[in-house]
């Protein structure tokens, strides 16, 4: 099973948020521990990050399978959550 690192930006969004969304963001991740190819792969300059949906909201990240992580580059908005 992998283990999930987030970014410090991604944390403080997510510290933002109400529970409700909040909750349904972090059962997401729960499910990303065991199938970390849950997210469609970006291309272009994104090449290597995945991208996870949670209703309005996208999760980007990238996975190091040697050292079974999942680094959580950002959570946000899907209209601004690409621009960083």
């Amino acid at each position: 099973m992998y283990q999930i690192n987030l970014d410090e930006d991604a944390l403080r969004f997510l510290r933002k948020l109400d529970k409700s969304e909040r909750v349904k963001i972090s059962k997401k991740l729960n499910k990303l521990k065991s199938n970390p190819e849950l997210g469609k792969p970006l291309i272009g300059n994104m090449s290597g990050i995945r991208s996870l949906r949670v209703d309005k909201y996208r999760i980007l990240y990238r996975i190091f399978k040697g050292k079974l992580i999942i680094f959580i580059l950002n959570i946000g908005p899907r209209k601004n959550v690409y621009d960083n």
